[in-house]
This record gives C-alpha cells, structure tokens and sequence, in this order.
C-alpha cells in the first residue's frame, strides 16, 4: 500500500504526491513565512498613497466595484487596527477572513501534526453547491455596493 501523502481534493480525482523535495512541514513554513512577509509589506506600504499596487481591471474599464475591489486597503486598514476602515473599504473580505481562518488554522494543524497532507474528499455536488454559494454571495455583494444611494454607499471602498 501506497503511503505517500497525496493532495486529492475531489473523490474522484487521481493521486498525486504534493511535493517529493520539500516535506509538509516546510510547505506550511514557506506558506508562512510568504503570508508573513506580504503583510509586513503592505504593513509599511500604504496602498492608498503607493500606485504600484495592482487596479481592479473591472472597476477601471467599468466604473462599477467588483466584490474584491478594496480587499488590499481593507486588509492594510485591518493590519493598523482600524476595522470600521477595514468594513468600509471591503466588507465581504472582512467578514470572509476569520472564516477562511476558521477552516485553514485547524486543518493545517492536523497536517502539521501528521506530517502529512491529509486526503481531503469532497463530493463533486458538494464542491458544485459551495463554489454556487460563494459566487453568489460575491455577486450580489457587487451588486449592492454598486447600486446608488445610503446604505448602499458603506459598501463602497474609500
């Protein structure tokens, strides 16, 4: 039987080995160290004063905000502390954050303890029905920020 640490993600899906020259381990510490250091970037360097930081290609051909548009200013208004900024700039990232956390902490937790890669089987529906749940909920949150008038205007970014 077969013991390399594989990354499937659907049932289906073949078995493939992750990574043969660099262990779990140091997977999740190179993760780290590159999420560590792109925080400590935008940390220093204000995206709203510096214009090398990637435009939304939407909101520039468009006119209308995307469901990412401001997500980097949220997170640097988040770095600082300031969260009603942070919810002002992008809501939706915000909000989806600590969620996101909430899956990836435990389960990189379990990885790292295992050394392994654990398989992950997600039925093909289940994976359909999430991605349809989180295309809607970013859809109609670009929807709303762009409609006109008060309560619609919090969710545009500064």
């Amino acid at each position: 039987m077969n013991k390399t640490p594989t990354c499937d993600l659907v049932a289906d899906s073949t078995s493939t080995p992750c990574s043969p020259w660099l262990s779990t381990r140091a997977q999740i510490i190179f993760t780290a160290c590159a999420c560590a250091g792109a925080s400590s970037f935008l940390y220093a360097v204000n995206p709203n004063q510096h214009t090398f930081y990637p435009q939304c290609f939407l909101y520039k051909a468009t006119g209308f905000y995307c469901a990412g548009c401001g997500a980097t200013r949220a997170f640097y208004a988040l770095l600082h502390g300031r969260i009603i900024e942070a919810l002002h700039d992008n809501a939706l990232f915000i909000v989806a954050l600590p969620v996101c956390l909430g899956f990836a902490i435990p389960y990189l937790l379990r990885t790292w303890q295992a050394n392994a890669w654990p398989q992950t089987h997600i039925e093909s529906k289940s994976l359909i029905r999430i991605g349809v749940v989180i295309f809607g909920l970013m859809l109609a949150f670009m929807i709303l920020r762009n409609l006109p008038g008060w309560p619609f205007d919090l969710l545009k970014p500064f």
